[in-house]
């Protein structure tokens, strides 16, 4: 176009030429309208191969994306029914790289064009319009640069990616509004490690990748299929193009990026080190994260080239007391439950209601709730870099002692009601057992009087979790240490003590009892001394001193009743069973454990009930009662699950029952899951009921050819295991004439055998009925049956259930 002296689109006078350079317009204003005009009218092609792709200013991508499909389509999905989607996420999460990849993958027809604004440079809210503007394209005219932005937008299908928006929530919470509301055609998609909060926003949380089983026997499958190892895997042959999973290193792989916790970043990170170490390495390098993970690009932002800048730039993003409660929570290993948080984050610099904080910093992507419970937990590498600030703050050993103090408060109650401890705070205990042991450790550091109580209650959680050695460990190291308290000391030496008798060192165990007995005599603590009398009996059933096991619990349980503990007096009355039952005493063994099961169910303990429930089996057994005796051991199967404490009792009560009903093959498997349960932690039995089970194996061998006794004595499957507790059912492999069927074909034929229709096998078995038909059809084909009747025919002569 040529000027005549007229302007272009207004027909105005144009202003006198002041270079060789020819006007077409008459100011700044008319040369914008005039180019959104151009863009408006320009005419829509055919759809080809060639036009598909939208015009956008993303960034043309380096290496490969990987994993995050579910995620894509997701995002998808929510793009096309919602105009604003807000990826959130903690720092290093990917956010931006899935949502350049989700905005590249549009096409036309819904969009024309992609619009990336980046904020992580812009540090003023003044400079967010500026940057639209820079993205779009327009420059500054005579109007006001938000209406030349609003009147380019007002008629395009624009997908905008609004990038980083954590440091401008405000602005950016405005523009987006505004863009929503002027620009019909407009759609917003926003990455940040907090939600905008505005109207019609549909937030998409963004967690780490997934990351594979660290088990030894599932790794090397599990593996190469987690995309979090395939992340690893792909930006590790960038810096060694020979990189490769093998048998050696598949097992360090996987357990680096489950350290990692899935997350890009850090994994990214941890990958460049290849060239230089070995994967496990790098691995047993990741007790210092922060450290190791710093080899970011050098054109990469500031906040990306290393993980401590990454969560620094969210840390300097907080408000005072958000800042002041992540420092105090990073005492917390292993998450925390709001009680905990309130202990170690009240306190007069921080006068907001902590869960009011929580919550904040949880819509800031720095805590996150555990799905399906009430606690909360920290992602590892930004528990760290917490707990530097913590010690920068000079506030490490305050937050240690709130912590202290709660979990002192939980564990009084093993000197004030040694034997009566609430399942609610035994479980409370476990959930922080993690916790529990770093301030164990710091309470060691300092010679606190408090260090024989708190290692005694994480003794108890290590106890309970089947690591009988080293609570026993723990114990004999805190044991060491002088100590100031003598009712700490009891509680210490009676658990030490009930450790050493469960895995059978008699001389330790006779020795701690002791000296608990020896202290408590000083001590006018009831409770302590009935403690200390039920752990002496325990000590002395171990070795067989019935007679003295029962004049010791016959006092505790008169100091039960006196004190007013139900809980204490069934674990009298259930020990004061067990120890007539081995006199021969049958009827008095059974009043007392009938007397001790009413009170026991009602401890919500499944430990507890589970005990009590082997002891009543145990009688049933022995008075000849096989139908009550195999009820009552199922029971307590089904209350404590594979418990290696538990479960023992019951699977060699079963296999007892078993042989009396003369099924010598399953008698001694049942003995031998029991006995490798055993092993596996260390416990063994009282001799009474040791001479029993030994006995009564003794016999199924007898009865049995020598190939097929030595064949029976092998432990149940998990899928066998599951099926005897959840179901009832037996999974007999022994027999010859269906050794070829697997478990699950096995557990469908004890399923059928029941009289169960195919709907009610897969509700059971959590399959679809077309899964069972099929099984039930491979069945016939391997069985030479016809139907399903003949199936269960088949299994109900071979005792399959």
């Amino acid at each position: 176009m040529t000027s005549t002296g007229r302007c272009a689109l207004c027909a105005g006078t144009l202003p006198p030429a002041t270079s060789d350079q020819r006007r077409s317009y008459c100011s700044n204003a008319c040369r914008q309208r005039a180019y959104r005009r151009r863009v408006v009218a320009t005419a829509p092609t055919p759809a080809t191969r060639k036009n598909l792709r939208v015009l956008a200013n993303l960034p043309a991508a380096r290496d490969a994306f990987v994993g995050r499909q579910q995620e894509l389509s997701k995002l998808d999905q929510l793009m096309r029914r919602h105009r604003l989607v807000t990826l959130v996420g903690s720092a290093g999460a990917g956010k931006t790289r899935l949502a350049l990849e989700a905005a590249g993958r549009l096409r036309r027809g819904r969009t024309d064009r992609v619009l990336l604004v980046e904020l992580g440079q812009v540090t003023d809210g003044a400079d967010v319009m500026p940057a639209v503007a820079h993205a779009l394209g327009v420059e500054q005219s005579d109007e006001p640069l938000r209406d030349t932005v609003l009147e380019t937008l007002v008629n395009m299908k624009v997908v905008v990616v609004l990038d980083n928006c954590e440091h401008l929530l405000d602005t950016c919470a405005e523009l987006a509004d505004l863009l929503l509301n002027r620009c019909p055609g407009v759609r917003v998609l926003a990455t940040s490690r907090e939600a905008l909060w505005i109207s019609g926003e549909v937030s998409f949380h963004l967690d780490g990748l997934c990351i594979p089983s660290t088990d030894r026997d599932l790794v090397n499958t599990a593996a190469p299929r987690s995309e979090a190892v395939k992340l690893f895997v792909e930006r590790a042959r960038e810096r060694k193009p020979d990189f490769r999973l093998t048998p050696e290193n598949t097992a360090a792989v996987a357990l680096l990026c489950a350290r990692l916790e899935g997350m890009p970043l850090a994994i990214e990170l941890a990958a460049r080190w290849v060239q230089l170490l070995p994967v496990a390495d790098i691995c047993d390098r990741m007790d210092e994260p922060l450290e190791l993970l710093t080899l970011g690009c050098r054109k990469s932002p500031a906040r990306q080239r290393s993980l401590r800048e990454a969560i620094d730039w969210s840390y300097q993003l907080l408000q005072p007391d958000e800042q002041f409660a992540l420092r105090r929570l990073s005492v917390f290993d292993g998450g925390f439950d709001l009680a905990a948080a309130t202990e170690v984050c009240s306190t007069e610099r921080s006068a907001e209601p902590v869960l009011d904080v929580l919550s904040r910093l949880q819509a800031k992507s720095l805590v996150t709730a555990v799905p399906g419970t009430t606690r909360f937990r920290q992602l590892e590498t930004v528990r760290l870099h917490a707990r530097e600030k913590l010690v920068a703050a000079g506030e490490l050993d305050v937050a240690f002692e709130a912590l202290a103090r709660w979990f002192t408060d939980l564990s009084d109650v093993m000197v004030s009601a040694p034997l009566s401890m609430p399942a609610e705070v035994q479980d409370k205990l476990d959930n922080h057992v993690d916790s529990l042991l770093g301030t164990v450790e710091w309470a060691a550091d300092r010679a606190d009087e408090r260090l024989l109580l708190l290692t005694s209650a994480l003794a108890d959680c290590a106890a309970r979790s089947g690591r009988l050695s080293q609570a026993r460990i723990m114990l004999r190291d805190a044991l060491r240490r002088p100590s100031t308290r003598d009712d700490h000391r009891c509680v210490a030496l009676n658990h030490a003590a009930r450790f050493a008798a469960e895995q059978g060192d008699h001389a330790e165990a006779v020795e701690l009892s002791g000296e608990a007995s020896r202290l408590v005599r000083g001590i006018d603590h009831p409770a302590l001394m009935m403690s200390c009398s039920s752990t002496l009996a325990a000590v002395q059933q171990s070795s067989g001193e019935w007679e003295a096991s029962a004049e010791n619990n016959t006092e505790c349980l008169r100091v039960a009743e006196l004190l007013g503990e139900p809980l204490a007096r069934a674990a009298c009355l259930i020990d004061l069973a067990r120890t007539a039952l081995s006199l021969g005493k049958h009827e008095r063994a059974e009043k007392a454990v009938m007397k001790a099961l009413p009170i026991s169910r009602t401890s919500g303990d499944p430990a507890r009930i589970a005990s009590a429930l082997s002891t009543r089996g145990a009688v049933a057994l022995m008075q000849g009662e096989l139908e009550e005796a195999t009820h009552a051991f199922q029971e307590a199967l089904r209350m404590d699950g594979m418990n290696p404490l538990s479960a023992p009792d019951a699977l060699e009560g079963l296999a007892m029952a078993a042989l009396m009903r003369g099924q010598a093959e399953r008698a001694l498997r049942l003995e031998a899951t029991g006995r490798a349960m055993r092993r596996s932690v260390g416990v063994v039995s009282n001799p009474f009921w040791a001479e029993k089970v030994a006995g009564a194996m003794r016999t199924a061998q007898l009865m049995l050819p020598v190939p097929r006794a030595e064949a029976a004595a092998t432990p149940l499957t998990p899928n066998e295991i599951e099926a005897l507790i959840h179901d009832e059912v037996w999974l007999d492999r022994t027999e010859a004439a269906h050794e070829e069927l697997d478990d699950h074909e096995r557990r469908v034929v004890a399923l059928l055998a029941t009289g169960m229709t195919n709907q009610q096998i897969a509700n059971r078995l959590n399959v679809s009925v077309r899964t069972v038909a099929s099984r039930l059809q491979r069945l016939r084909d391997k069985l030479g049956l016809q139907s399903r009747d003949d199936i269960a025919a088949w299994g109900a002569e071979r005792a399959i259930g």
